[in-house]
């Protein structure tokens, strides 16, 4: 009896692999003014005051890498040492063109459009100050005409507004670094927050750029939210985190962009505890988010942060800007599901974006980190010996849609969640490979409940 029932149940399983997703069939109606965001106790609201609850994706990998899924090995070093490895082997300007070949291939219209057709409403578009300056000096890259070079960010946004997706533009990365690891732009190198006349030219330039970047997109409603840091204080030592200094650049901040933008909202986070941040109202903050980066183990711990959070009454939005289920040490178990953490963070009103859009590596398919995935590896840079034109191919072969990225695991864990959720549509050359891909998965699960049912 048992085998037959392993039988009946490894035939239905295959049978699943055969599925395929289906072709979108439209995307939002784009950004209004009518969808200008503010905030109304512990909701996000638009200008008509119904209730907007973001469900999005991050752009990871895009204006900022990060080696561990993006095709470029800079030994974890971070996207900082890549650059300089290229300046130095090809020039500025030649690797400039590298990085806008990138750019231009690793999201392009497309991603835009799939991402509302499948039904999520927001992108955080990690960012860093090497899109706006050609140096760690600030000297500002500039556009044709002499002005100051914001058009990723402009490129972003008006794709943003043409797809009906809100964006949250996230400083992901700023000189001196607010974090000691590589994601934002170069691992151990923790300075941003020193107490020395170079830490307050690092501040005083990233609260240059924020200012800008608030006074350019002011009033504009196609943008959620400005987050301030990603992750400060990141791995950086215990003894050496200052969250007193954290809190006073965020006074800064939110001063700077409101003398630009009064009625933006804005984000901050304190790594990894929300209680680190100030009551927004001792602070005179309005319009404020507070914002939870969450990779536990196990869906309590999940919950007990969320719980800890809302009983400081602080009464602002909770935004889990990034989450994923895993292992704190290498002994933790890791018993919960990125489905879990969703169903938790409906339940609890909690407005989220998922990690990440699209990832390049062997495994990446078959994570549940990603959105679209790669089954390959062939194509990631060598910054020190790769040639110019080695480069150039390689990274011009990065576009979501140019038969290198596949359906992966993630998009099915979260679609349930998104009103009218859609498939993540592949490009039609993919339909083999995609449909090899599930049929590996569905075997090892397949194996795996051999093993269950016969030991």
């Amino acid at each position: 009896m048992k085998k037959l029932t392993a039988l009946l149940l490894c035939l239905a399983l295959l049978s699943g692999s055969f599925a395929f997703a289906f072709a979108q069939d439209g995307v939002a109606v784009g950004i209004t003014a009518a969808d200008a965001l503010k905030t109304e106790g512990e909701r996000l609201v638009n200008a008509a005051g119904r209730e907007v609850r973001l469900r999005g994706v991050n752009l990871g990998g895009w204006l900022i890498q990060e080696d561990w899924f993006c095709p470029a090995d800079n030994g974890k070093r971070g996207d900082h040492w890549t650059l300089e490895t290229l300046t130095e082997r090809f020039g500025a300007e030649k690797a400039g063109e590298l990085y806008q070949i990138y750019r231009n291939n690793w999201i392009t219209e497309y991603d835009f459009a799939s991402i509302a057709g499948m039904g999520f409403n927001c992108v955080r578009i990690p960012f860093w100050y090497r899109n706006f300056q050609s140096d760690d000096n600030g000297t500002w890259l500039l556009n044709e005409k002499g002005e100051k070079d914001f058009s990723l960010l402009d490129q972003a946004v008006e794709l943003c507004r043409k797809y009906g997706l809100y964006a949250i533009l996230d400083f992901h990365g700023v000189n001196g670094c607010q974090g000691a690891q590589d994601h934002c732009g170069q691992k151990d190198n923790f300075h941003f927050f020193d107490k020395t006349e170079q830490g307050e030219a690092y501040r005083a330039q990233a609260l240059e750029i924020w200012s800008l970047i608030a006074e350019r997109y002011a009033g504009d409603p196609a943008i959620a939210m400005f987050d301030l840091l990603n992750e400060p204080l990141c791995d950086v030592p215990m003894q050496k985190r200052d969250y007193k200094m954290l809190n006073a650049f965020y006074d800064d901040a939110y001063r700077a962009i409101r003398a630009k933008d009064p009625s933006r909202v804005i984000c901050m986070m304190g790594t990894w505890d929300i209680g680190k941040l100030p009551r927004p109202s001792k602070m005179g903050w309005t319009d404020v988010v507070y914002q939870l980066h969450q990779y536990n183990s196990k869906i309590d711990g999940f919950q007990a942060r969320i719980d800890a959070s809302r009983a400081l009454k602080y009464n602002v939005p909770l935004y889990a800007g990034e989450f994923h289920p895993t292992a704190e040490t290498k002994d933790s178990e890791v018993t919960c599901t990125v489905s879990d953490i969703l169903t938790l963070y409906e339940a609890e009103g909690v407005n989220w974006t998922v990690w990440t859009w699209k990832g390049y590596n062997s495994w990446a398919a078959w994570a549940d980190w990603f959105i679209y995935g790669s089954v390959e590896d062939s194509l990631i840079v060598d910054p020190e010996k790769d040639s110019f034109d080695e480069i150039a191919a390689k990274w011009g072969a990065m576009a979501t849609d140019g038969g290198r990225f596949y359906s992966g695991h993630l998009d099915e864990e979260v679609l349930p969640f998104l009103p009218d959720g859609k498939s993540a549509e592949p490009p039609q050359d993919n339909a083999f490979s995609r449909l090899y891909k599930r049929i590996v998965r569905w075997f090892k699960m397949v194996v795996e409940l051999i093993v269950v049912l016969f030991t």
